[in-house]
């Protein structure tokens, strides 16, 4: 590893964190102050980018746009996939992302100051993830958005795991809009392990908005059973999008069906 470009690379991301949650717990963290939040939400994931020197572009923004509230969904390719995905939200959103990264200096702190939602692994997870579906729900209230990555961990190989059910039964049951990001070529911008953030100059990235799908859709009276729905038919669309060799292999049918069960334990 290159240590001198590890401290540059990390020291501009954490110097931005640093400088927006500076401002954040100066101002505080009252609903009255989001607006200001967000900004520097954006402004950190935009700086860093930059920083980085992330080759990015938007693609279907005018979806973006149509839909001020919404669950929104993205595949998960890299590190940099909240970065740039965050560069280009012009709204107020939460995202939820594994507890571990609450810890990273100066970011982290950042992520817990702006109000984003852990997710915890391992051992009494289940206990200490309980009171998620309560936080989406004031995250909601507030009118914010709340942004899912619904494969929960990144591919090992590059192609899209299936996807979990949490953010399509958050949308059936805040009655919100899926709006699905599709993102390119983040996992390729570094190489696997690249603990100095050194991107690849000749690499660039892209995330497509696509058009937004409602639970009403889906109708039914089992909030589960219209979830799967929507999911299923929400990762059908991501298949077609990203084409059968960046996808992995689905469940067969008692694989699914064991999911179900599963989901309904959990969700339920």
């Amino acid at each position: 590893m290159n240590y001198a470009r590890a401290a540059w690379n990390w020291g501009q991301v954490g110097t931005r964190a640093v400088f927006y949650g500076s401002i954040a717990l100066t101002v505080g963290l009252g609903s009255r102050h989001r607006p200001l939040l967000h900004w520097c939400m954006r402004r950190w994931c935009a700086g860093s980018s930059d920083g980085l020197k992330i080759d990015r572009a938007l693609h279907g923004g005018a979806h973006i746009d149509a839909t001020p509230q919404a669950i929104i969904v993205a595949n998960h390719q890299s590190a940099l996939d909240i970065l740039v995905i965050g560069g280009f939200l012009k709204r107020d959103f939460r995202w939820l992302a594994k507890a571990d990264l609450f810890k990273v200096p100066f970011s982290g702190w950042y992520l817990g100051l702006a109000g984003h939602i852990k997710v915890h692994r391992g051992e009494a997870a289940a206990e200490r993830n309980r009171l998620i579906k309560e936080q989406i729900h004031a995250v909601v209230q507030e009118g914010a958005s709340v942004l899912f990555f619904p494969e929960g961990t990144r591919p090992r190989d590059g192609r899209m795991k299936p996807f979990r059910l949490g953010a399509f039964l958050a949308a059936v049951r805040e009655d919100l809009p899926v709006l699905p990001l599709v993102v390119r070529g983040t996992g390729e911008l570094m190489e696997a392990g690249a603990n100095d953030l050194s991107v690849k100059p000749d690499r660039a990235c892209s995330v497509t908005a696509l058009p937004a799908i409602h639970p009403a859709d889906f109708p039914g009276d089992d909030p589960v059973e219209r979830a799967i729905a929507l999911r299923d038919h929400i990762y059908r669309i991501y298949c077609a999008e990203l084409g059968p060799e960046n996808v992995a292999a689905p469940p067969d049918a008692a694989d699914a069906e064991a999911a179900r069960v599963l989901e309904r334990a959990e969700h339920g």
